[in-house]
């Protein structure tokens, strides 16, 4: 089981999925947990291993989804909470590690372009790993890109409809053409992405909105949609128009506000 384990872990962290490692590092009495029993526990139920099985494993579950959902790893103390519990041969307590192995933040760049690769060297400054995609064989270059974590080349429809997309993952659409965009926006829509966003002028977006609005996509799906995307602060320069799209990014993924931080921290002198 032991093996199992640690497979299931290593594939998990493989192909980028956030996954918690269960530990049994103490217990007491006569709990059903021993010591350095393992599980993993990854995606809405997937688990492998156990750590005792019962309530304890049950509670051990909802603890380490809830760690996951944070992305923070930390003890915790599993004590039986009723009088019929502690009163079984399995009433002892049980400590156990929470280890959250955390994929971070990616950047999902749909288009290759001047704007595309501005954001790929922002994104890594901000920790982001980084994948690009483009239909255009000659715009996905290592020597263009040389530390994106992945490449692809392909039609845009069919690479984000197999692409396994996160709540960690941030997408910008960015295209050649607006067909391309719409195709790539109408793959990701649905998603659990974290940000997506479109450049592009607001005929654009709003044909765009209504092609897909016919197609059957809801209308709060694209109320969902930060087109055209960034903040207001750049004119035509891709250099400006990136900074704009990361800043808007890193808002939407840290909570953050367009105010001023003089505003924000209110000084007065």
């Amino acid at each position: 089981m032991g093996r199992e384990v640690i497979d299931n872990l290593r594939t998990c962290l493989f192909e980028n999925i956030p996954v918690a490692l269960v530990t049994v590092i103490e217990n007491s009495g006569s709990s059903r947990g021993m010591t350095g029993a393992m599980m993993v526990i990854w995606g809405a139920s997937e688990s492998c291993g156990t750590v005792g099985g019962g309530n304890l494993e049950f509670w051990a579950v909802g603890e380490a989804n809830k760690c996951l959902a944070a992305g923070l790893s930390r003890e915790v103390s599993f004590v039986p909470d009723t009088e019929a519990e502690r009163g079984t041969s399995c009433g002892g307590t049980t400590r156990l590690f929470i280890r959250v192995f955390h994929t971070g933040p990616r950047l999902i760049i749909v288009g290759g372009g001047h704007v595309g690769l501005e954001l790929y060297h922002l994104a890594l400054l901000q920790g982001f790993s980084v994948v690009v995609i483009d239909d255009r064989e000659d715009f996905i270059d290592h020597s263009r890109f040389p530390e994106a974590e992945t490449l692809l080349a392909d039609d845009f429809d069919k690479v984000l409809t197999d692409y396994l997309i996160t709540k960690d993952c941030y997408i910008t659409i960015a295209t050649r053409t607006h067909e391309t965009d719409e195709q790539a926006l109408e793959a990701v829509i649905g998603s659990e992405a974290g940000y997506i966003g479109m450049i592009g002028s607001s005929r654009k977006i709003k044909e765009i909105y209504r092609h897909l609005l016919d197609r059957g996509v809801l209308r709060e799906k694209l109320d969902a949609v930060y087109a055209p995307m960034g903040l207001n602060i750049a004119k035509v320069k891709p250099k400006e128009i990136a900074l704009s799209i990361m800043g808007e990014i890193l808002l939407v993924k840290n909570g953050g506000s367009t105010e001023h931080m003089r505003t924000v921290k209110n000084i007065s002198y």
